[in-house]
C-alpha cells in the first residue's frame, strides 16, 4: 500500500497553540480594543451633542470608523507582532538541543516548516477577523452604516501581516541566534532606504552643491515597512469645509507586496531544507551570506562614522574634508569589518591572512567609492535638467523666488550653471574670511521629482553692480514686479479683493497703536501698493533686504497687513515650494508689506487717509532700535 506523506502535523500545531497562547491571546485583545471598544466609544459622544444634522452626522461616522481602521492597519504594529509570532513558532531552529530533537522526530522538514509557517500566520490572521466581527457588531448597534471600511480594513491587516509574516520567516532562515531575527528583519527592512541616504549623506559632505536632504523614489519600495509607513493611509476630501475622510489608499501596494511575500515564503521554505542543523547559535547560518554581511556592517558603519567623524572636525576646506572623510573610511570600514568577523566567528581571533586580503579588497572599493564621489565620476555636480522638463523652478536665498513661466525658469536655469562653471572660484572664497552666504535651488520636473542643489556664493555689495555676477542676477529675479506680486497676492493671476488692512504705528514713547481701514480706504492702500508694484518703487526696498546694514537706515519699521480674497484658490510660492505650507481650497489670504521712502504711492494714500501727516510720521528699522536701547536704559 502506498503511503501518504503529510504536509501539516496537528500535534505540532497544537502544541504551537498551546505553548505560545499568550501571542495570540494579546493580539485578540489589542484587536478587541481598537475596533468594537473604540467605535463603541466614539459613539458615546453622540448622544451628548446637538445641531449636527443627518449629512454631518453621517461624515463623522465615516471619519471615526477610518480613523480606527487606521490604527487597526497600522504597519508598525503589524510589523511588531509578526516578529514576536516568527520567533516563538521557530524558535527551536536557535537552540541545539530542541533543533536536534525535533528534527530527529518522525516527521520531514517539509511538514514542519509547514506547520509551524500556517500556526504562526493563524495566531494573526485569526485575532484580526475577530476584532473585524465583534466590531461588525457593535458599529450595527451603534448606528454605523459605513462598515464596508471595516471589510477594507480587514483586507488590509490581513495583507500587511501576510507580507511581514513572510519577510520575516525568510530571514530568520538566515540566522541561528533568536535575537539576530528582530535586527536583521528591521536593518533589511530598512536598508535600502539607509544606504540610499549613507550615499546622500557622502555626496552631500564631499560633493560640490548637494544638500542633506533625502529624496524619495520609486526603489524606496525595496524597504517595504517604510514604504507602506509612507504610502497607505486614509483618503481624504479637502473641497469640503473641513478635510473628510473618504476611504483607504494602498490596496495595490498590498498586492504587489503579497506576491513577492509569497514568492520569499517559497524562498523560505526551500532554504529551509538545505538548513544545516548545527547552525543554531550561530549569527548566519547560510555560509556564502557570511562575506555580504561582512561587506555589508563595514560599508554601512565605516560610512556613518566617516560622516561623523568630518561633521565633529567641522572643516570648511573641501580638501580637507575629503581627506578627513576618506581617512575615517579606512580606519573605521577596517575597524567595522572585523568587528563583523568577530560577531561570526563568536571570538577575537579573526586577524587572519585571509581576512586581511579580503578587507584590502572591500577598501579598495570602499575608496575607489569616495574618489568617485569626490571627481564627479556619477555626474552628481554638474547635474542639471533641461528646460522642457521643468514643471517650476525656485530660489531659496533671503526669500523664496520663482515660478513655472519659461522665462523664470530659464532665468533660473542660468544662474545655476553659472554656479557650477565657477565651482573652484567659489570654494575658495568659501573658504577663504571673504562674505559669503548660502542659496538652494529646487525644480520640479513634470516627471513628478524634484532636484535641489546647495550653494555657497559670495555675497557683496559691489557685486550688485556687476550685472553678470550671481548674486546680482539673484537679486534681479528676487526684486522684480513679478516676483514681488507672486510673494504678496499668489502665484495664480486672479482677480484679488482686500478685505481689510492695517497698519502698524509707533510714537516716541515707542507704543505700538494699529490702525484698521475702513473697507473704502482698504482699497486705496492696496491699489497704492500696486502701483508701486507697478512703477518698481519697491526695487531698492527688496534689493537692501539682502543687506541688513542698508536695510535697517532705509526701511520703515512699520508694516501694512493686507487680508485679500481671490476667486480661485491662493496659491502662494511658498505653498509651490513646500507643498503642505498652505492648506488647498483656500481662496483668502494676506499678506505682510515693508516698505521705503520709495514707495511714494503707499505713503501718499496714508498721507490721504489721514493716517500719517508725513513720511517722517514713519520710523526706519535702525530709529526703532535706537528707541528701543533708549527705553531699555531709562528703565
Amino acid at each position: 500500500m502506498k503511503s501518504k506523506t503529510s504536509c501539516f502535523n496537528k500535534t505540532i500545531f497544537l502544541k504551537n497553540i498551546t505553548h505560545f497562547w499568550p501571542i495570540w491571546l494579546i493580539f485578540t485583545a489589542w484587536n478587541l480594543f481598537i475596533l468594537p471598544f473604540m467605535i463603541y466609544n466614539h459613539s458615546l459622544s453622540y448622544k451628548y451633542s446637538s445641531g449636527i444634522n443627518e449629512r454631518e452626522l453621517a461624515q463623522m461616522r465615516v471619519d471615526d470608523i477610518l480613523g480606527i481602521v487606521n490604527v487597526y492597519i497600522n504597519p508598525i504594529i503589524l510589523f511588531f507582532f509578526s516578529i514576536i509570532v516568527v520567533m516563538a513558532v521557530f524558535s527551536y531552529l536557535y537552540n541545539s538541543r530542541a533543533a536536534n530533537t525535533i528534527h530527529a522526530l518522525p516527521v520531514t522538514r517539509k511538514e514542519l516548516f509547514l506547520t509551524n509557517y500556517i500556526s504562526g500566520l493563524l495566531f494573526l490572521i485569526v485575532p484580526e477577523a475577530i476584532g473585524f466581527l465583534f466590531g461588525i457588531l457593535v458599529s450595527a448597534v451603534c448606528g454605523y452604516t459605513s462598515m464596508n471600511f471595516l471589510l477594507t480594513g480587514l483586507l488590509f491587516a490581513c495583507g500587511i501581516s501576510f507580507i511581514f509574516y513572510s519577510f520575516t520567516v525568510w530571514i530568520a532562515m538566515f540566522t541561528g541566534q533568536l535575537l539576530a531575527v528582530p535586527i536583521f528583519t528591521v536593518i533589511i527592512n530598512f536598508l535600502y532606504v539607509g544606504c540610499k541616504a549613507l550615499i546622500h549623506m557622502l555626496m552631500s559632505i564631499i560633493s560640490y552643491g548637494i544638500p542633506l536632504d533625502f529624496p524619495t523614489g520609486k526603489l524606496d519600495v525595496l524597504s517595504p515597512l517604510y514604504y507602506m509607513g509612507t504610502h497607505i493611509y486614509v483618503t481624504r476630501d479637502y473641497s469640503s469645509e473641513y478635510a473628510a475622510a473618504t476611504g483607504l489608499k494602498g490596496s495595490n501596494i498590498i498586492a504587489a507586496y503579497a506576491i513577492a511575500a509569497f514568492a520569499f515564503s517559497v524562498a523560505a521554505y526551500f532554504i529551509y531544507r538545505i538548513r544545516d542543523v548545527e547552525t543554531a547559535g550561530s549569527l548566519i547560518s547560510i555560509p556564502w551570506i557570511c562575506p555580504v554581511f561582512r561587506w555589508g556592517a563595514a560599508f554601512c558603519g565605516g560610512g556613518l562614522l566617516s560622516v561623523l567623524f568630518c561633521s565633529i572636525l567641522d572643516l570648511s576646506s573641501s580638501r580637507a574634508i575629503f581627506f578627513s572623510a576618506l581617512i575615517g573610511a579606512f580606519l573605521f570600514g577596517t575597524v567595522c569589518f572585523f568587528t563583523a568577523q568577530m560577531f561570526l566567528e563568536k571570538g577575537f581571533r579573526v586577524f587572519k591572512k585571509k581576512r586581511f586580503l579580503e578587507c584590502g579588497i572591500f577598501l579598495a572599493v570602499f575608496m575607489c567609492l569616495y574618489i568617485s564621489i569626490e571627481s564627479d565620476l556619477f555626474g552628481q555636480e554638474r547635474k542639471m535638467p533641461d528646460a522642457s522638463a521643468v514643471k517650476s523652478a525656485f530660489i531659496d536665498n533671503i526669500g523664496i523666488s520663482g515660478g513655472s513661466d519659461a522665462d523664470t525658469i530659464a532665468h533660473i536655469l542660468e544662474i545655476h550653471g553659472q554656479i557650477i562653471d565657477s565651482k573652484k572660484e567659489f570654494e575658495d572664497y568659501s573658504e577663504s574670511s571673504q562674505q559669503s552666504g548660502y542659496i538652494s535651488i529646487l525644480y520640479k520636473l513634470k516627471n513628478n521629482t524634484s532636484l535641489k542643489r546647495s550653494y555657497r556664493i559670495p555675497w557683496k555689495e559691489d557685486l550688485v553692480q556687476d550685472k553678470d555676477s550671481v548674486l546680482s542676477k539673484i537679486i534681479e529675479l528676487s526684486a522684480s514686479k513679478e516676483t514681488y506680486r507672486k510673494e504678496l497676492f499668489g502665484v495664480k493671476k486672479q482677480k484679488i479683493k482686500a478685505t481689510a488692512c492695517q497698519i502698524d504705528l509707533y510714537d516716541s514713547e515707542q507704543n505700538r497703536n494699529d490702525h484698521i481701514f475702513s473697507d473704502e480706504d482698504t482699497e486705496k492702500i492696496y491699489k497704492a501698493v500696486l502701483k508701486d508694484i507697478d512703477e518698481g518703487n519697491f526695487k531698492n526696498c527688496l534689493t537692501n533686504k539682502f543687506f541688513y546694514e542698508k536695510q535697517i537706515v532705509s526701511t520703515y519699521y512699520n508694516t501694512i497687513q493686507i487680508d485679500f480674497m481671490g476667486e480661485e484658490p491662493i496659491l502662494s510660492v511658498h505653498a509651490d515650494y513646500a507643498p503642505g505650507f498652505q492648506a488647498e481650497g483656500e481662496k483668502s489670504g494676506n499678506t505682510i508689506i515693508e516698505f521705503d521712502a520709495d514707495c511714494k504711492n503707499i505713503i501718499a494714500a496714508l498721507i490721504e487717509t489721514g493716517v500719517i501727516n508725513s513720511a517722517d510720521d514713519l520710523i526706519t528699522i535702525e530709529e526703532y532700535n535706537l528707541l528701543t536701547e533708549e527705553n531699555t536704559k531709562e528703565s
